[in-house]
């Protein structure tokens, strides 16, 4: 696995968690020593997913939380007390990944970060698929124009316009996307 940063006050918390992670195969565990230094060290690191222990009313927690999920949206899992539970929800709805109580139970920890990590790494190929999917969406409608201005131009039925742009796209080895954007250009300058 990668990398985990923490930003835990509980030494003794602190330190079973890195025995753990460690355990885990986390290659290298960053100890954070307060909120702000947790996102320096997120930043420069970039890991794969960021365990945070809440003190109660601790609001530098709930905007650096906020950033880290801007910034890198890696999985956060906090540790909180019973009794705080609540508050961290309601700021950290979106934000938050896991919300645990403490004590930690290992297999909880382990549990929480398997099904966040997953969680984050799904939800990056989705990222990634209706990113090409969009692009798909805008070069279609880019060769459906160029298709319509050859029809309009050439007088040439839609199969006709759509067969010519395939082969002048085969003929000069470039993608119909290319072919369009050039006709269009090419139309757009001389007329």
């Amino acid at each position: 696995m990668g990398k985990a940063v923490l930003y835990v006050r509980d030494e003794e918390l602190l330190e079973s968690l890195k025995n753990r992670l460690s355990e885990r195969g986390y290659a290298e565990i960053i100890a954070s020593g307060s909120a702000g230094e947790l996102l320096v060290d997120a930043l420069e690191q970039r890991p794969e997913v960021a365990v945070i222990e809440y003190a109660d009313g601790d609001r530098e927690i709930g905007a650096t939380v906020k950033r880290l999920w801007d910034k890198l949206g890696i999985p956060i899992i906090m540790i909180a007390q019973s009794c705080d539970l609540q508050e961290v929800q309601e700021w950290g709805e979106s934000l938050v990944s896991t919300i645990l109580a403490k004590p930690v139970r290992e297999e909880e920890l382990v549990a929480a970060l398997v099904l966040s990590v997953a969680a984050a790494r799904r939800v990056e190929r989705l990222k990634e698929e209706v990113s090409t999917l969009k692009e798909s969406i805008e070069s279609r409608k880019v060769i459906e124009k160029a298709k319509g201005r050859l029809m309009e131009r050439d007088k040439l039925s839609e199969a006709e316009a759509f067969r010519r742009m395939q082969r002048l796209a085969m003929d000069r080895r470039i993608s119909m996307r290319q072919l369009a954007d050039a006709i269009l250009l090419t139309d757009s300058i001389g007329g």
